[in-house]
């Protein structure tokens, strides 16, 4: 019966992805394409500044205890994912030269590298995935006072990914609005300390997949991209937990 809220912090990691990029004069697709987080350097008044909190890669959540050890819980992990400058990759589809003179080509593949003037791809206003989280809980070490505890959990995750991307091609894009782009699942485990009875830190793994089949691009209706890849998260995060009524007595 109890609830639970979080905020923290997370680092990101990707597997490649085949990025497909599709217009009304274009239609290619990027091989094994290379791409990073991109984590805010750690200061004070960046992390901990109430104006300035989301700017780093968060996480927050709320859940509920639905039985002893099972909970359900809704919460945005926003990650940011950047596609790495100056990487040679291969590059299969075509190009009209109604849409660009330098970068045209026929039906074939190509080496093409990444650089500003072809081809920038963010989701930095965040790779958000809004995901409800069931997860099972099993306590490995508790405090005679019952005020520290040390819990182990581990559970499956699943929800729409919303990003904001920033994606400028042939020199022509603008950083988008936020749309449902498709879906992320996986599972996640970790390690749970709590400490002065309502409060907790959490040390956090998730990994899983993420799809995109409907990006939004240079902001032309035509203009779309997809792709697919992995993912894997550590997230640190602080907490506390409460009731709103007290639990049924089981006495007689």
């Amino acid at each position: 019966g109890a609830f639970f809220a979080y905020w923290g912090y997370n680092r990101a990691w990707y597997s490649w992805s085949d990025i497909h990029l599709r217009g009304d004069d274009y239609d290619f697709t990027l091989r094994h394409v290379q791409a990073d987080d991109r984590p805010s350097p750690f200061s004070l008044k960046g992390y901990f500044t109430p104006a300035r909190i989301w700017i780093p890669q968060y996480n927050y959540r709320l859940g509920y205890f639905f039985r002893e050890h099972w909970s359900l819980s809704l919460g945005m992990d926003h990650m940011k994912y950047v596609v790495r400058g100056g990487q040679t990759v291969r590059m299969d589809g075509y190009v009209d030269g109604t849409r660009s003179l330098q970068y045209t080509t026929n039906e074939g593949s190509r080496d093409i590298r990444i650089t500003e003037d072809f081809l920038k791809f963010e989701h930095t206003d965040g790779l958000n995935l809004l995901s409800i989280d069931a997860d099972h809980w099993d306590q490995l070490w508790s405090s005679p006072s019952g005020r520290w505890r040390l819990r182990a959990y581990e559970g499956l995750h699943a929800g729409p990914v919303i990003p904001r991307s920033d994606v400028r091609l042939f020199g022509e894009g603008l950083n988008n609005r936020f749309t449902l782009a498709g879906y992320g699942i996986g599972a996640q485990l970790g390690l749970h300390l709590n400490f002065l009875q309502h409060f907790f830190i959490r040390n956090t793994l998730r990994a899983g997949l993420i799809d995109l089949p409907k990006v939004l691009t240079t902001g032309n209706d035509s203009d779309h991209a997809s792709h697919r890849f992995w993912f894997v998260q550590h997230n640190v995060v602080v907490g506390g937990h409460f009731r709103l009524w007290k639990p049924r007595s089981t006495g007689r």
